[in-house]
C-alpha cells in the first residue's frame, strides 16, 4: 500500500505545480542597448547586437568591424537593424546615390540627412559605404616580405617584396598591385645579380550594374633583367564581368585594348618597341575558410612579334592567416614572354620563368 500512496502524493504534487497562475511566470527579453554614439549598431536575427564600424554592404552582403570579433561578414538577411554613427553613401537598384544616417529597421530605410528623414523600402537598396573619405576603412592593404639565404654550394641572397592596396566606393573601385624580386650572388662583395624583375599595376574600375564594370584606367609597369626589358609600360581600358560574387568567391574577368611601350636594355634591333595590345584578364579569390584563401591571378597580353608577341602573367598561391593582422603566403609566379628579344651578341631568354615564395605578410 505503501508505494500506491507515494504515486498518489507524487501525482497531486505535478498537478497541483502545474495550476500555478500564469501571471506568475516572468517572460524575460533581452535588453536593448544604450546606442552610443561612438560606435555603429548592428543586431541579427538571433537578437544579438554588435557595435563598431561598418565597412561596406555590395551584393546582399554586410562587412563589420567589431573590435572584439574583427572584421566579419554576415549575409543581408540575417540582420534586422543596423544603425550607423556616421554619413554613408546609399545607392539604389535605380543608379541614384544618397547620403545621410542610416537606420535599418522592421524591413524598411531611413535616411536622415539636413534634419529630415526619407523612407524607402529595404528592396531597392544595393550597396553602403561610407562617405567619411577620410576613414581608414574605405582603405584595405597588404605588405609581404619573403628572404631565402642560400649558402654552401650556392652561395646567393633572394628576396621578394610585394604590396597591395585598395579603396572602394558605392561606384569604383581602386586597386594598386606591387612586386618585386631580386637575387644575387655572396661570393663576393660585387656579388652578380641574377634576378632583377619589378612590376607594378593599377587600375580603376567603374561598376555599371551588379555584373557589369568598365575598367576605366588599366596600368601596368614591368621591368625584367632575365628578359632583357628595361621598361616596358602598358596603359588601356576594359570591359568587365563578376562570373561569381558573393561572401567565399570573386571570380572576375576583363577584356579590352591597350597601348604598349617596350624599351629594351640591350638589342640588335630599335630598342624602342610600340605596339597595340588586345588584353584578357581573369581574378578568382576563393575563401576555402576563415583562415585559408586561394588566389589565382593570370593576366594575358597579345602584342606584335616586336615586343614578344605573348606576354602572360601568372600569380596562383595560398594564404594562411595565422593571426589577425599577419598571414604566411605561399605562392607560385610564372611570367613568359613568347618571343623574346635576345640582348645583342647572345641567345634569347628562355621564354618562361618561375618563382615559388614564401612570405610573410602584415594586412591593415
Amino acid at each position: 500500500m505503501n508505494k500506491y500512496l507515494l504515486l498518489a502524493l507524487a501525482l497531486i504534487t505535478f498537478v497541483s505545480n502545474g495550476q500555478q497562475p500564469s501571471e506568475n511566470i516572468e517572460v524575460w527579453n533581452p535588453p536593448v542597448p544604450v546606442f552610443s554614439q561612438q560606435f555603429d549598431w548592428l543586431q541579427l536575427r538571433s537578437g544579438e547586437w554588435l557595435k563598431g564600424d561598418i565597412i561596406s554592404m555590395y551584393e546582399d552582403e554586410l562587412e563589420f568591424e567589431s573590435e572584439e570579433f574583427n572584421t566579419i561578414i554576415f549575409d543581408w538577411r540575417d540582420v534586422t537593424e543596423l544603425r550607423s554613427r556616421f554619413d554613408q553613401q546609399i545607392r539604389f537598384a535605380n543608379g541614384e546615390v544618397k547620403e545621410g544616417f542610416l537606420i535599418v529597421q522592421d524591413g524598411h530605410l531611413i535616411l536622415i540627412s539636413g534634419g529630415s528623414e526619407q523612407h524607402y523600402p529595404l528592396s531597392e537598396l544595393l550597396s553602403i559605404t561610407s562617405s567619411s573619405d577620410d576613414r581608414k576603412e574605405l582603405w584595405d592593404g597588404k605588405i609581404s616580405l619573403g628572404i631565402d639565404v642560400n649558402t654552401g654550394n650556392v652561395n646567393q641572397l633572394d628576396y621578394l617584396a610585394s604590396a597591395r592596396i585598395e579603396r572602394r566606393t558605392p561606384f569604383t573601385r581602386f586597386r594598386s598591385d606591387l612586386t618585386y624580386t631580386y637575387s644575387k650572388s655572396t661570393v663576393s662583395d660585387e656579388g652578380k645579380v641574377i634576378t632583377d624583375t619589378g612590376r607594378l599595376t593599377s587600375y580603376l574600375d567603374w561598376f555599371y550594374s551588379s555584373k557589369i564594370f568598365f575598367r576605366v584606367f588599366d596600368y601596368e609597369y614591368f621591368t625584367d633583367l632575365q628578359q632583357n626589358i628595361d621598361v616596358r609600360n602598358t596603359i588601356g581600358l576594359s570591359v568587365g564581368y563578376h562570373i561569381v560574387k558573393n561572401k567565399r568567391i570573386q571570380w572576375d574577368v576583363t577584356i579590352g585594348p591597350s597601348y604598349q611601350q617596350t624599351v629594351y636594355r640591350n638589342s640588335t634591333q630599335e630598342k624602342d618597341q610600340k605596339s597595340g595590345v588586345v588584353a584578357f584578364g581573369t581574378l578568382l579569390d576563393y575563401s576555402i575558410s576563415s583562415r585559408i584563401d586561394y588566389l589565382f591571378d593570370y593576366q594575358l597580353q597579345f602584342v606584335e612579334e616586336n615586343s614578344g608577341k605573348r606576354n602572360s602573367h601568372l600569380k596562383t598561391g595560398f594564404e594562411f592567416e595565422f593571426n589577425n593582422d599577419f598571414e604566411l603566403d605561399f605562392s607560385l609566379y610564372f611570367d613568359r614572354v613568347a618571343e623574346p628579344v635576345a640582348p645583342a651578341g647572345t641567345t634569347p631568354p628562355k621564354s618562361n620563368d618561375y618563382r615559388l615564395v614564401l612570405s610573410l605578410g602584415y594586412s591593415f
